[in-house]
């Protein structure tokens, strides 16, 4: 089992970072067209799919550097949605579905829950997909989405990302999958929140690293203060630790471990207090500056929170790592 990413995944990180240094500011919550149109053209939401379906047949590994820097850029736009969306639809059977999804000319919100005709949806506006997932009962279904379907806008607490209250009383089955490969979908969805976690705990550091070296403090830069360079250290260790654990649990995916779902778990677990933390201390350690709305740090953690809340939240983490789920 060999766990440093190729040269070709490096490439793919980089290329992904590139797209989205522009398009995605930390600075400002609009997401860019631009940005998901280079996606698409890069194939960010095929990559994982067989060729045989219409995809690059690429590994989780892969996908796991893509959303990696998602997570670090806290880039808007519902690419997890779609990404997961364009499986669903590929297992399902419908492949016109899949192939838009997977192309990005469709897009996915998605929404947790099974026991209500109106849920809370996340990147609704604009979307004419909406992903409903229930865990508890190992289904998700994909259905129809248009403007009538939203009922309310909500207050979001990642300025990147809206919220609405949908009604899906009128809304199109169009497609569903059950038992196994939900399950398995489910699996892939967890590393790749693992994966953008690890990605906001990488960015959180550097972030602090970098206002390290210019902020100055009694003619000196602040970094030189064992308050502050300790604190960038053990951030570091989190961070890469963070990277590994991702890397671990999406090769173990790949290759059928025995063991795969409590790596999984237990990647999911690690990156989302490596990712609350560093961007905890990442806040303080920019002062005042830190807690300001214009500074991009509140973004971090914020995404951070977000993440944290589906796709295998920490209930459902401890059953697998206690051997009850």
């Amino acid at each position: 089992m060999d766990l440093y990413p190729s040269d070709e995944q490096r490439e793919l990180s980089a290329a992904v970072r590139d797209v989205l240094a522009g398009a995605a500011p930390m600075d400002g919550a609009t997401g860019s067209d631009d940005a998901w149109s280079v996606a698409a053209g890069q194939g960010w939401f095929a990559l994982g799919l067989d060729e045989a379906d219409g995809g690059l047949g690429g590994t989780l590994a892969d996908e796991a550097q893509v959303f990696a820097q998602i997570g670090a850029a806290a880039a808007a736009g519902p690419f997890l949605a779609t990404n997961l969306a364009a499986r669903v639809a590929t297992v399902a059977g419908e492949r016109a579905l899949a192939d838009g999804l997977a192309a990005g000319a469709l897009r996915a919100a998605h929404a947790f829950g099974s026991h209500d005709d109106r849920f809370t949806a996340f990147d609704a506006r604009g979307a004419g997909v909406l992903l409903l997932v229930d865990e508890e009962r190992s289904r998700l279904r994909l259905y129809g989405l248009a403007d009538r379907d939203i009922v309310d806008d909500l207050s979001p607490m990642d300025p990147a990302v809206t919220v609405a209250r949908v009604g899906l009383d009128r809304a199109e089955v169009l497609a569903e999958i059950t038992g196994a490969d939900a399950d398995a979908v489910l699996v892939r969805a967890s590393v790749l929140v693992a994966a953008m976690l690890s990605g906001v705990a990488t960015a959180a550091t550097s972030m602090s690293v970098e206002y390290a070296k210019i902020r100055e403090q009694f003619g000196r830069p602040i970094g030189a203060f064992q308050a502050i360079s300790h604190r960038c250290a053990e951030m570091a260790i989190r961070s890469n630790a963070a990277s590994a654990v991702v890397d671990l649990a999406a090769v173990s995916v790949d290759e059928g471990h025995p063991d795969l779902r409590r790596r999984v778990a237990a990647a999911r677990r690690f990156t989302e207090s490596s990712a609350l933390e560093n961007a905890r201390v990442n806040i303080q350690n920019h002062g005042a500056i830190g807690f300001t709305w214009e500074h991009g740090a509140h973004r971090l953690l914020k995404r951070a929170r977000f993440l944290g809340l589906g796709f295998q939240p920490r209930d459902l983490q401890t059953e697998v790592l206690v051997g009850t789920g």
